[in-house]
């Protein structure tokens, strides 16, 4: 039985570490959409695979801590697509 308290830094570490990935990834996604738009592919997609491999590295150390911290990393990325999309988002 894995203790309450390392329970509990699972928890947290995954909810940052999710939150500060996420809000990294879609706000540099604002960034990748501009060098498509220039008409840059190559730096674009050189862009999305960085924001990818950085999301995907970030949750193998989270499955390397505990399933909480991985499950709570993911839950800390869709707050972070939620608080960057109300951000963003354009009133009718």
């Amino acid at each position: 039985m894995t203790p309450h308290p390392l329970l509990a830094g699972q928890i947290a570490i995954g909810l940052f570490v999710g939150m500060l990935a996420g809000l990294i990834h879609f706000a540099t996604l604002h960034w990748n959409v501009r060098l498509l738009v220039v008409g840059t592919p190559g730096k674009a997609f050189t862009l999305q695979g960085l924001r990818l491999a950085g999301v995907a590295a970030l949750f193998l150390v989270l499955a390397k801590l505990g399933p909480w911290a991985l499950l709570c990393g993911g839950a800390g990325l869709l707050l972070a697509r939620h608080a960057i999309l109300r951000r963003v988002q354009v009133s009718p």
